[in-house]
């Protein structure tokens, strides 16, 4: 049986040696366990998307675009994927657009902005377009001489909270979303200095939080405790309140030398956690069988593995630098190849519609 899924992939196509398409749609057929066969359905011509998202019912795509200015960008999909315009798009307050992700407030935007050091909230309107920037974060507020740089936005599930790792800040700032649409400081996970966290990867209820640090190479986990409501905590955080703390660190690539970990994400069982390894140029397994994170398994990629994603026991790796998206299959704790990589020139992220 033949199973197809839509893949979006955004790439670098104006900035530096970028070669990309901006935005492609790939269709990825499946079937009996074996390599993908892989049709090229539709491509946007997007000036160096960095980061897309699906609309939860797989009709729109969002992107940032990481120009001066941020831009967010709407695009309507048709049904078999052969389709794609652009519905609408709005200029931010700010540059480097990175990441993006829903609010908790669903019909918001929050866009991290790694060039500018702030994080913007987008209000969408019906349809799903972008229509107005409603609130700015910056984060040159909260330091004393560091450069800013936030890199993701994260849903923290079983909280009302949002989590903003910052590599220059060498902090993941937290957030709660107000009825308003904004977004107000609620707390903060301090990491070593040095440790650049990149992106985060939280369980089903966050009472883990495992961060790739991108300056140190090491994966930090965070653990959850709950205390008392304070007297002046914002009412959004709830009684008891959410608080976590680094408990391990652990080295995500047995290979020597620099690591600037890039993308981390935990597998649909929550046994293990995926971590791309730039420098190495690998993905490594961390095992989550153990009292803290063990690395069990590491194999080679493309170059510059920016981002990659999940499809059933698949992952997918966009090797920006390699220009292919590398094809694995994860069966248990070990990585194995499961096809030729796919051509994909500057490719730098990825996204498979639900």
């Amino acid at each position: 049986m033949t199973t197809t899924a839509l893949l979006a992939a955004g790439s670098y196509s104006r900035s530096g040696t970028g070669r990309g398409p901006g935005l492609e749609l790939l269709g990825l057929s499946l079937e009996g366990g074996g390599a993908p066969a892989v049709e090229r359905l539709a491509a946007v011509d997007l000036p160096d998307p960095s980061f897309v998202i699906w609309s939860p019912d797989g009709t729109l795509l969002h992107a940032v675009l990481e120009g001066d200015p941020t831009r967010v960008v709407a695009v309507r999909v048709s049904a078999d994927g052969r389709e794609a315009e652009v519905l609408g798009e709005l200029a931010l307050d700010g540059h480097g657009g990175c990441h993006l992700r829903r609010g908790t407030d669903p019909s918001t935007l929050i866009v991290a902005q790694y060039g500018a050091g702030s994080v913007v909230t987008v209000r969408l309107d019906a349809d799903g377009i972008p229509v107005e920037q409603i609130d700015l974060d910056d984060h040159r507020d909260l330091s004393d001489h560091e450069d800013p740089h936030p890199h993701q936005v994260v849903a923290l599930p079983g909280t009302s909270l949002l989590a903003v790792p910052d590599l220059g800040l060498d902090r993941v700032l937290l957030y709660a979303q107000g009825i308003d649409g904004t977004i107000d400081l609620a707390g903060e996970i301090p990491l070593s200095r040095g440790s650049g966290p990149r992106h985060l990867a939280a369980d089903h209820e966050s009472e883990q939080l495992h961060i790739s640090c991108e300056r140190s190479g090491m994966v930090a986990t965070a653990t959850r405790s709950e205390v008392l409501a304070q007297q002046g905590l914002p009412s959004a955080l709830n009684t008891p309140t959410h608080r976590w703390a680094v408990r391990s660190m652990i080295p995500a690539s047995e290979h020597e030398g620099s690591n600037a970990l890039s993308h981390i994400e935990l597998t649909a069982d929550e046994s293990a956690l995926l971590v791309a390894n730039r420098g190495p140029d690998t993905l490594s397994i961390l095992s989550l069988t153990p009292m803290r994170p063990q690395r069990v398994a590491e194999i080679a990629v493309g170059a510059h593995p920016r981002h990659f994603t999940q499809l059933g026991d698949l992952v997918l790796v966009a090797a920006q630098e390699g220009d292919r998206i590398d094809v694995l299959r994860r069966r248990g704790e070990e990585l194995a190849r499961a096809g030729e990589p796919i051509p994909a020139p500057s490719v730098s992220c990825l996204a498979v519609r639900p």
